[in-house]
């Protein structure tokens, strides 16, 4: 999978970023900036829900996946939203999280060769 800014999202962060300086100005800022608008990196969530239910969600609370037996997804794909900020360290977490119960598993026997 490959991403790339689209060129009217460019724009968009542009007008957004000259009226978020707009708005400063209003309100009598004594100090603003606004770093330059290019390609951005972007955290793609939300597309392997996790749950309990095969038919509403991805993979299962162990980060299986409900379909595929050995089949365990350890990144933001589980997350529907990142909430505030950057997701990195909830994605950090989930993967050890998801590393002990596959140990678990592994030790239970229940991942198949």
């Amino acid at each position: 999978m490959t991403y790339k800014d689209h060129p009217d999202d460019l724009k968009l962060v542009n007008w957004i970023s000259a009226r978020a300086l707009e708005i400063l100005d209003a309100a009598g800022a004594e100090q603003k900036w606004a770093h330059p608008v290019s390609e951005f990196a972007v955290h793609l969530l939300g597309t392997c829900r996790m749950g309990n239910d095969p038919e509403t969600s991805v993979i299962n609370p162990d980060h299986r996946a409900h379909d595929v037996k050995n089949l365990f997804l350890c990144d933001g794909s589980s997350l529907v939203s990142s909430g505030r900020g950057k997701p990195t360290m909830t994605i950090q977490a989930l993967a050890y999280r998801a590393a002990d119960r596959i140990s678990a598993l592994a030790k239970r026997g229940d991942i198949a060769a």
